[in-house]
């Protein structure tokens, strides 16, 4: 049996389309297609029901599924098993982090990183999805929140602060916030529905109440795009808003929830030297510029 059939049939039950698969394995949908009518061709059943709101599974399809998870499970492990025979530190590290962290924090301090060590090469992977570091869809990963699931070593390594932001020509028209409570009347920038529901995402939405948002994007660079153009305020990381012209900080000494940042390896790599190497990098690099991550003084 081709290990690829069973590896995209997973991906299609996992995410519910050939489009959705697609993307996740960076292929196009006939690809996906392909090897998941193979699969069928090869058992001689329907594993899924083509429906217009996507693909579900058949009897046949669950009863193909339990089986393939575990094979899954298993071509994962043995892959981490022979990732984690040291070899030296040199190689690729993939590490996911969400756009706010990847130009304020992680390559702001790449430099530093390629003088410490230079053999080894960083790729960052911008995602609010939370990759599957069993699955080896990322080595190391920075999130915000503690995860629960998973053979992981984990460590929080900061707290990122956040403010609230405005383009003087904005506050020039409607006035500045003087309290919270006046939030509740001027237009404010918000995350897009669906987007987790962290500490400041709910801050903001309990203080500005039933108060429709004027715009909503979930990168943080998008919304402070918006409220330099004047849009409304904004609230987003102060590393992302620091040295930004046109806009200006607003309610500066308002306690504004902020964000526990964790760092997260498999089990199975943190004794890697590579992968060791990048995890004690960022961990020191996020203690020396823990005030700054903060937001405290910016």
């Amino acid at each position: 049996m081709n290990w690829d059939d069973l590896r995209y049939f997973l991906a299609v039950a996992n995410e519910g389309s050939l489009s959705a698969a697609a993307r996740l394995l960076r292929v196009n949908p006939a690809t996906v297609s392909r090897h998941v009518d193979s699969l069928e061709a090869r058992f001689g059943v329907r594993l899924f029901d083509r429906r217009q709101d996507g693909y579900g599974l058949t009897p046949a399809g669950e009863k193909l599924m339990g089986r393939a998870r575990g094979i899954e499970a298993e071509m994962f492990a043995l892959a981490r098993a022979f990732d984690a025979e040291d070899k030296g530190l040199a190689g690729t590290v993939t590490v996911t982090a969400t756009e706010s962290l990847t130009g304020p924090f992680l390559i702001r301090n790449l430099p530093l990183l390629r003088q410490q060590h230079p053999g080894i090469r960083l790729h960052v992977v911008n995602e609010y999805r939370l990759l599957n570091l069993s699955r080896r869809e990322a080595d190391v990963a920075i999130r915000m929140g503690r995860p629960e699931q998973g053979d992981l070593v984990i460590r929080k390594i900061a707290t990122m602060g956040l403010g609230l932001y405005a383009a003087p020509a904005y506050l020039d028209v409607h006035g500045t916030p003087e309290t919270v409570a006046d939030l509740r009347r001027h237009d404010v920038i918000d995350w897009l529905d669906g987007f987790p529901e962290t500490p400041p995402v709910t801050w903001l939405r309990r203080v500005v109440g039933d108060r429709p948002a004027v715009f909503a994007t979930n990168p943080a660079s998008g919304r402070l795009a918006a409220a330099r153009a004047g849009v409304g305020i904004a609230l987003v990381p102060c590393m992302v808003a620091e040295g930004v012209d046109d806009v200006v900080r607003v309610l500066p000494d308002e306690a504004i929830p902020g964000i526990d940042l964790w760092l997260l390896v498999h089990r199975d790599l943190a004794r890697l030297a590579k992968v060791r190497a990048v995890l004690d990098f960022i961990h020191d690099r996020a203690q020396e510029e823990a005030e700054r991550i903060a937001g405290r003084g910016l």
